[in-house]
């Protein structure tokens, strides 16, 4: 299996970090639902001390943006 690459958690970065249980339940996902999207490439994950996985606070809610989809019938 080929080694994942995570992104750095030095700087201000580190402090703004957030476990995949927070993050889901920010957004109102599943953690799994985070994890693919590290996966997919969408968001990047830190590894704290080669094991914990988190992702940045930050990033994520800019991923997670609000779409007006103009249902027919909708007044303006």
């Amino acid at each position: 299996m080929a080694q994942k690459t995570f992104g750095d958690a030095s700087g201000t970065d580190a402090r703004r970090l957030i476990s995949l249980k927070t993050a889901a339940a920010l957004v109102d996902v599943d953690a799994k639902t985070i994890r693919n999207w590290i996966a997919a490439g969408h968001l990047r994950g830190f590894r704290i001390n080669g094991h914990l996985l988190r992702v940045n606070h930050a990033e994520l809610l800019a991923l997670v943006q609000p779409v007006d989809i103009g249902f027919p019938g909708d007044v303006a």
